[in-house]
């Protein structure tokens, strides 16, 4: 399953599968963080950005008061392709950047297969 993603009235972001297995990623609410839009994983509530699939979360240190949470990185953790709108056709430049993202492997035959 795959999405489009449309930021400030252009397609910005195609994005595939979601980075848990079974979580649907279309599902999700479009929300800011931090200054970045994100999808939040309808099932899960796992932010990712748009712009780079990149995992946000808040985190807090204990010994600090008051408590002041903090938007931090989990890293890519979802692959994200470009989407080109020209002359009302949508081009999309898929990512093949090297090394892995954590989202690939929900793209794997393992992953898709019905269970038995």
């Amino acid at each position: 399953m795959c999405s489009f993603f449309i930021t400030r009235g252009r397609y910005t972001r195609w994005i595939c599968a979601a980075t848990t297995p079974g979580g649907a990623l279309q599902g999700g609410d479009i929300e800011e963080f931090d200054g970045r839009l994100c999808i939040v994983c309808p099932w899960h509530k796992y932010k990712i950005t748009l712009a780079d699939g990149e995992g946000l979360y808040q985190a807090v240190d204990p010994t600090v008061r008051p408590l002041q949470p903090v938007w931090c990185s989990k890293g890519v953790k979802q692959r994200v392709h470009r989407v080109t709108e020209v002359d009302g056709n949508l081009f999309i430049t898929l990512n093949d950047s090297g090394g892995a993202v954590e989202s690939d492997r929900y793209q794997t035959e393992e992953h898709r297969a019905a269970p038995p």
